[in-house]
């Protein structure tokens, strides 16, 4: 393991090897938080008692991959102000069993960089952050309990 002094996070090697073996595991829990991607609607919300709603919406549905789009919704007047919540756009490759952060995320949102400017989003370091931070993230959702489910709610419009 490489790790830096001056990053919050301590990551492994930044390989592109490495970034596959990410995407793997972003892949596993994605399929964790949606088990039946075929088989719900376009757009729901998963509501956890005493966590934040989490809003799914399907952007586009192709025979080997799917790009979504998650997001949190809080509540008005909360701490996290609706442009700097996590909005990430997903695609998911059905065939490789692999799932990615897309590089039209704005991720400046997130506050990942605070010291530094970003990284080109098509380079290997900007790749990982997101992804990392996408790892982090779907680990941290489905701790709360977030899943979505073919017999959830739908949301309308």
């Amino acid at each position: 393991m490489v790790f830096t002094q001056d990053h919050f996070l301590a990551l492994p090697v930044r390989s592109f090897a490495n970034l596959m073996e990410l995407y793997e595991n972003n892949y596993i829990f994605m399929r964790r938080l949606i088990p039946d991607l075929d088989l719900i609607p376009n757009e729901m919300v998963s509501r956890v008692e005493g966590a934040v709603d989490l809003r799914l919406r399907i952007l586009e549905r192709c025979p080997y991959t799917t790009m979504l789009a998650l997001t949190h919704e809080f509540p008005e007047g909360s701490a996290c102000e609706p442009e700097t919540c996590p909005d990430l756009e997903i695609r998911i490759y059905h065939d490789a069993r692999t799932a990615e952060a897309l590089a039209n995320t704005d991720f400046s949102r997130v506050g990942i960089w605070r010291r530094e400017p970003p990284p080109n989003p098509r380079s290997l370091a900007w790749r990982w952050e997101i992804n990392r931070f996408l790892y982090r993230w779907l680990r941290y959702c489905l701790a709360q309990g977030h899943r979505f489910l073919p017999l959830a709610t739908a949301v309308s419009g």
